[in-house]
């Protein structure tokens, strides 16, 4: 019986989500039960489809608060090209609960998208749970300043089939969305063009996989080439740019005067 009255607050979340399905407060009320199961920073919506900046539906904060989008402003101008989750999205993925561990390039943790945007922004941590919808994929973001455990990821796997279920049926009783205008910033590739810097294919390859977080290893194997290969195109994409580093290329390719 004690176990049984420890679960109510989470039980009457439940219900206050599938009674929110389809409404404005679903989201908030998705959240605030799964806040009763592990603590969270941060909460966002987006839709993700290739070709084009996330759609972001709701931001929420650590209060449960909706945030405005100014910090986000950065994301949708060019900064989710490097984000895992969307990545894993335009590459394809399957439904069910994800972690950055799971999604993120070896080292993604030393990159300088997570050392200056991501742990500003998301925290440490993130977690989602996503789904295909019509040629794009819904996710669910929960952010943190500190990791999440295994214990209480485990609590939200718990949890996972009756979320993404709830997600997706919320999605179908949305009445038909218009076209929404967004302005396209194409690839990383097209961001590079604009440098006139004379770039081979590899070496763009190469500017793709740096700013994303994979080390000299790892894009040896992503390109099919050795790590010694790869230094030769990363010392020719830093001269042509004109930087000495993945800090400043980051910097020159990502800064926010470029969008």
């Amino acid at each position: 019986m004690d176990a049984l009255l420890q679960e109510l607050p989470v039980h009457q979340g439940l219900a206050r989500v599938f009674t929110q399905l389809g409404q404005d407060g679903f989201w908030r009320a998705l959240v605030d039960t799964l806040r009763l199961l592990v603590p969270l920073d941060n909460a966002l919506v987006a839709l993700m489809q290739a070709g084009q900046p996330p759609r972001l539906l709701i931001d929420f904060d650590s209060k449960g608060y909706v945030d405005d989008q100014q910090e986000l402003a950065g994301y949708t101008a060019g900064m989710y090209l490097l984000d895992p989750f969307y990545q894993a999205a335009v590459s394809g993925i399957s439904d069910g609960l994800h972690s950055l561990a799971s999604v993120a390039p070896d080292q993604f943790l030393h990159s300088e998208y997570y050392q200056s945007y991501f742990r500003a922004v998301v925290g440490e941590d993130e977690l989602q749970f996503l789904i295909n919808v019509e040629g794009a994929v819904l996710g669910l973001s929960l952010g943190r300043s500190t990791a999440f455990g295994m214990a209480e990821q485990g609590r939200l796997l718990c949890v996972r089939d009756w979320v993404l279920a709830a997600m997706r049926r919320h999605m179908q009783l949305l009445p038909p969305q218009g076209p929404v205008a967004e302005a396209v910033v194409g690839d990383l590739a097209t961001l590079l063009d604009r440098f006139d810097a004379r770039l081979t294919a590899r070496e763009i390859d190469t500017a793709r996989l740096i700013l994303q977080g994979f080390s000299s290893k790892a894009m040896a194997q992503q390109m099919g080439i050795s790590p010694e290969t790869v230094k030769v195109h990363r010392r020719n994409l830093y001269h042509k740019l004109n930087v000495t580093g993945h800090g400043e290329l980051f910097a020159l390719v990502l800064r926010p005067t470029s969008f």
